[in-house]
């Protein structure tokens, strides 16, 4: 049995043995600018608890929807009103699909939990699974405003793989070449700490305002970035560290919403160790691009004991905000803020740096089975079907979050979602016919990275020889017989370019892959894929039960209706909704029970 109690802006989590109970309390407050923020469990930041798990733990997660207390007529206002969870990278074991039903997407896996309303997600963190990631809504557009948090996965693996390089560490310097390899069998014991850095883009106006601007029949696909944010202060943000402290491990992550962000740390060189949950060879880096959804674990050696300065830059239109943070230890004060150019840190770039991370573990997939081209572009009229200018993807833009679209239902909307070769390798291109960079995230499945274009190389298409895109790929196919591509699920890619993707369609269900600008998901950025034989997929049994929720009255009608109490049969482990007027002393009872039995046998053993 282990108790895991962790504070501040982290979850409470109660913990027996292998069986995590969480509960994440949503809620709408209005800022000192009059702006609306969602807060969970009260938080006071943009940014919600820290989760925190090990490999193998069976996590029991309620989310209770108090988001909005009345009935809200406005459609765009009425799907922010509803709300889901989404585990950003979290590839779950699918027996009897569960993995898909609790993947978080309304109407694609689940319907929207509603106002009012509670929902259960009950999975288990396969044993295999360990790294950086994090939860965010996958309902309109509520993480801007501040529902998400870091979900972060410990495993005896990782920590030993950290305590090794550490050792190496101690007797290397940069000059020992840009990958660390021959690392000692046995970890030194060297004092380190963990930092969680939640790098993100600001806005002063509230997300669903901005969606409305978005949306209307004059409307572009990006607002004005205001601000930055890390771990949801908009300020400077000073982290401490103790005076023996050796050596430091930051997970960094963009929960952003657009900007790429670039970090960078004085004087120190800083090792990559993860890719998206995916332990890699430690690489020497000294400036480090993340793109939206995107996370990295790396070690800094600090035993020179000086303050250090970290740089961090988020992208906007033209150019980055700007701030500096620092690691002090006590009794330290910061220095002068950082003033040069972004641009001008040592190896600077936003290219992604696909040929640079190999995966410690892994070989290349072998040669697809099917190939796909998707291209996207953003219209230049409004959609016909929407009344504002869209994103398209191969001539259609993403209508899966539209009412009409409610798969597990079995409604295909206006467009089908893409058939993959069952238990097949497949590999895709993403062809970007825009001029932006934009990060693709894949749920269900990590990805090997096969090759990423540079801008202006033009789309790759399987059956060009001759193309620019295609030459590119054909090189990278030779550099990659004798090694493993990166792997990861959140992708950036140029504007005007591609990037190959190829992974093993055996994981059956809907998954989505989409660019992870919230404004442009919003704006259809996206496809639906459909993964698996029609009979297994077809099959998926509802996973809500409705209960109690607030509606908006019919037109003839003076208040709203009774609402409809829908039953459905529950299997273990099936997300499931409970009303809120059902009393949470269920889970309460449960744990004060199981702490009786304990203690019980401890007296009888003391007795003894």
């Amino acid at each position: 049995m282990r108790l895991c109690l962790v504070t501040g802006a982290t979850l409470l989590g109660k913990v027996l043995a292998e069986v995590v109970f969480l509960e994440l309390n949503i809620t709408s407050v209005i800022t000192d600018h009059a702006k609306n923020r969602i807060a969970i469990n009260g938080g006071d930041k943009q940014l919600g608890p820290t989760i925190r798990v090990r490999s193998g733990d069976v996590v029991n997660m309620l989310v209770n929807n108090d988001i909005c207390q009345e009935a809200e007529p406005s459609e765009f206002v009425h799907d922010y009103c509803e709300t889901s969870i989404h585990i950003h990278g979290l590839v779950l074991d699918n027996d009897d699909r569960l993995g898909n039903l609790n993947d978080g997407v309304p109407n694609v896996t689940q319907y929207g939990i509603p106002s009012g309303m509670s929902y259960w997600y009950n999975f288990t963190v396969p044993s295999d699974v360990c790294g950086t990631f994090w939860y965010h809504s996958h309902s309109s557009v509520q993480y801007g405003d501040g529902l998400k948090g870091l979900f972060l996965i410990d495993c005896d693996k990782r920590e030993a793989q950290i305590d090794r390089i550490i050792a190496k560490l101690e007797n290397s310097d940069s000059s020992s070449g840009e990958i660390l390899e021959n690392l000692p069998e046995m970890g030194s014991g060297a004092l380190f700490e963990e930092k969680d850095l939640a790098l993100s883009d600001w806005y002063s106006k509230s997300s669903v305002d901005i969606l409305r601007e978005l949306m209307s029949e004059a409307g572009g696909s990006d607002p004005h970035v205001d601000g930055s944010t890390l771990n949801g202060d908009t300020g400077s943000v000073k982290f401490y560290v103790e005076e023996n402290t050796a050596f430091l491990v930051l997970r960094v992550v963009n929960v952003g919403v657009s900007g790429t962000n670039v970090l960078h740390i004085d004087d120190h060189d800083f090792w990559a160790i993860e890719t998206d949950g995916v332990m890699t060879k430690p690489r020497l880096t000294r400036t480090l691009p993340v793109a939206v959804g995107q996370r990295y674990t790396v070690v800094v050696n600090i035993r020179d004991k000086n303050p250090l300065r970290l740089v961090h830059g988020c992208g906007k239109m033209m150019g980055y905000v700007t701030k500096t943070h620092w690691i002090l230890r006590k009794g330290q004060n910061p220095g002068a803020d950082f003033t040069d150019r972004i641009s001008h840190l040592p190896e600077y770039s936003v290219a992604e740096p696909y040929d640079k991370f190999e995966p410690l573990e892994g070989v290349l997939l072998p040669e697809p089975a099917q190939q796909l081209s998707l291209d996207y572009v953003f219209g230049s009229t409004p959609h016909e079907v929407f009344g504002t200018r869209m994103y398209d993807v191969n001539g259609d833009a993403m209508s899966e979050f539209m009412p009409e679209g409610v798969l597990i239902k079995g409604d295909r909307g206006i467009r089908s979602p893409i058939e993959l070769a069952t238990d097949q390798v497949v590999e895709i291109a993403i062809n970007s016919i825009d001029h932006m960079r934009h990060p693709w995230h894949m749920h269900g499945h990590t990805f090997q990275v096969i090759s990423v274009g540079e801008s202006r190389d033009g789309p790759l298409y399987f059956n060009d020889n001759d193309s620019t895109a295609m030459k590119r790929y054909k090189q990278d196919l030779v550099r990659l017989r004798d090694k493993t591509p990166m792997t990861r699920d959140t992708i950036n890619i140029p504007g005007h370019s591609y990037a190959v993707i190829r992974f093993r369609a055996s994981n059956p269900g809907y998954w989505l892959l989409h660019c992870h600008v919230e404004w442009h998901m919003a704006k259809g950025l996206g496809v639906v894929f459909s993964e698996g034989d029609s009979p297994q997929v077809d099959t998926i049994q509802e996973p809500f039960i409705r209960g109690r929720s607030y509606r908006a009255p019919e037109p003839e009608q003076d208040t709203p209706e009774t609402p409809e109490t829908i039953e459905t049969p529950q299997a273990l482990g099936t997300a499931q909704n409970v009303s809120p007027s059902t009393p949470k002393w269920k889970v309460l009872t449960i744990y004060l029970s199981i702490m009786a039995v304990i203690n019980a046998v401890i007296w009888f053993v003391w007795v003894k």
